[in-house]
């Protein structure tokens, strides 16, 4: 979504309150139906590891396209990565944290 789209539909929620209220009860409803509760917790954990694919990367020093080339792909992949749009691998995982000076670590609870 481009910066001219985003104000539009910021521009047209400004317009009309009640739309957000809405969207708000909506969403509320949603994240407390405990049967969306699996839904919910799969998606956290990948929150939680694509926070910690960027956090890893930044600690590093490094941007996304010289990770990308550390790895030998491109910088919009390691985008999709970071943003949770793309399934990553356990062994992509594991070269990721090294070329970041980390490794992985798996604790299933």
């Amino acid at each position: 979504m481009t910066d001219a789209q985003i104000a539009a539909e910021v521009a047209e929620l400004a317009k009309n309150p009640a739309m957000l209220k809405s969207e708000s009860e909506e969403r509320n409803a949603y994240f407390t139906d405990p049967a969306n509760a699996a839904e919910i917790e799969e998606q956290q954990a990948r929150m939680d590891l694509v926070i910690a694919l960027y956090e890893a990367r930044k600690a590093a020093g490094l941007t996304q396209k010289q990770l990308a080339e550390k790895l030998g792909t491109t910088q919009a992949n390691i985008a999709e990565l970071e943003r949770g749009k793309r399934n990553i691998t356990f062994l992509t995982l594991a070269r990721y944290a090294r070329a970041c000076g980390k490794r992985v670590a798996v604790t299933l609870l």
